[in-house]
Parts: structure tokens; sequence; C-alpha cells
């Protein structure tokens, strides 16, 4: 994103002299200082955001107008970039690829016949093209998480009846998952609670990772260790691992 090479002059000189809003600014940094100041006319500085748009659109030595406007939104960009790496939780460069790969598509689409704002349509459709891609992975996440739940119960890792909310009509679910975790505890120990929580109230690894500080990887594994403890146990002592009532009777 270089604005100092020789060849980024040129292509800011030809269009300065086409282009007479820039007679203002005889150098690049010129333009990006103006851009980036808090004081100055916010018409005029969309005015000059809104033709970069249509350079970059144009393919007029795009990387360099490209350049031209990241810096020229970078105080609104550097907030977008502050908010989901907060909300996201992704290292700093995973951010900061996402949050470009947003800007470059948003800017190369963006009609501005509707825009009355080009800088706020531009920060503020970045940051929600941003947050969009990272729900998207987040539900495809849980949606692989489930899945994998599922694919784990059809290989016969755990075959207990697990209660469900309809399942006595007299004792609350809640109830009923209380006394499966008391169960458990002696089996599974402090894996218990993530057990019953993947289990029984049907929560994916993410979820039951972020709760606890783990990455999901380390929460399913520990999952799956726990129920692969409790069918070793039941095959080697049957008789000492009864099911509790609110499992219906069910046996591994």
């Amino acid at each position: 994103m270089a604005i100092r090479t020789a060849e980024a002059r040129r292509a800011y000189r030809l269009v300065r002299r086409n282009w007479e809003a820039l007679s203002d600014f005889e150098e690049p940094e010129a333009l990006v200082s103006f851009l980036t100041a808090r004081e100055g006319d916010s018409h005029v500085k969309d005015g000059l955001l809104a033709g970069l748009v249509t350079l970059v659109q144009m393919g007029a030595s795009a990387r360099f107008f490209v350049a031209l406007l990241w810096l020229g939104l970078w105080p609104g960009l550097d907030g977008v970039y502050r908010r989901c790496l907060r909300r996201t939780g992704h290292p700093p460069a995973e951010v900061v690829s996402s949050i470009a790969a947003s800007f470059m598509s948003l800017v190369a689409r963006v009609s501005l016949a509707g825009v009355q704002r080009v800088a706020g349509t531009l920060v503020r459709g970045t940051e929600r093209d941003v947050l969009k891609a990272w729900h998207k992975e987040l539900v495809e996440q849980r949606h692989r998480a489930r899945l994998q739940l599922l694919a784990d119960a059809d290989g016969g890792v755990l075959s207990v009846l697990w209660p469900t909310p309809s399942a006595s009509r007299t004792r609350s679910f809640s109830a009923e998952v209380e006394e499966l975790r008391a169960w458990l505890l002696p089996l599974t120990g402090e894996d218990t609670d993530m057990v019953v929580s993947v289990l029984l109230r049907e929560e994916d690894y993410v979820e039951v990772a972020a709760s606890r500080g783990l990455s999901p990887e380390t929460a399913r594994k520990r999952v799956q260790r726990a129920l692969g403890r409790l069918r070793k146990m039941k095959k080697k002592c049957p008789e000492k691992i009864p099911c509790p009532k609110s499992a219906g009777g069910g046996a591994f």
C-alpha cells in the first residue's frame, strides 16, 4: 500500500491534472492528512472518497487508489479492527485479513448512486460483512460439532438412554439433570459438567469451551475421553455401574 513510490506519484499527478477537487493537495500524503483529520468539510471528504472509489472500480492504478482509500478511512477502519478483535476473539492477523477482504469486496461492488455518506457506508459496511462472515463461521463450527457428536454416538461411544424434559411428568428436567450429574461425578470427575452440557443440554463444543476458557478441540477431546472411560468401566464391571432412574433404566 505504498503511496510514496515513483509509480504512485506518477499516477496521482496524472489524476490530479484532470480532477479539480485534488488541486489543493499537491501530494498524496496531503490528501490522506485531510481525509483523516477531525476538522474539514465532511461533504468535501465524501466527494473525494467517492472519486477514489470510482477510480478503483475503473481499475485505474487500483492498488494505489485502494491504498489512498484505506489510509483515508483508517480512523474508522481502526475502530472496526478493535471492535471485531474483541467480538470474534480471532488473532489480530486474521482480523486484519478479514477486514481487508471485506473492505475490498465492498469497494468493488458499492453503488455510489444511492450513497449519502461514503465514509460511513464503507466503514459500517466493512464491519457488518466481517461480523456476518464470523457469525456464519461460528454457526458452521456448531453444526460440525453436532455432527461429530452424532457420529460419535452412532459409533457406540455411549448408548445411555439420556433423559429428556418429557421423560417424567412428575419430576422437572433440571432435577433429572442434577440426578444424572451426581451419578456421573464419581466416574467422570472434573469433566462431568462438560459431559452433561454436551450430551444433555445439547450445547456444542464451541459454547462449552468458551464458558471454560478452553479451545473447542480441547473440550471435545476431554468429553470423548470421559465417555471412553465410562464405556471401559461398563465392560470391566457392569454390575457396579447401574443407571440412574432418570435415565429410564437404560444401560451402556
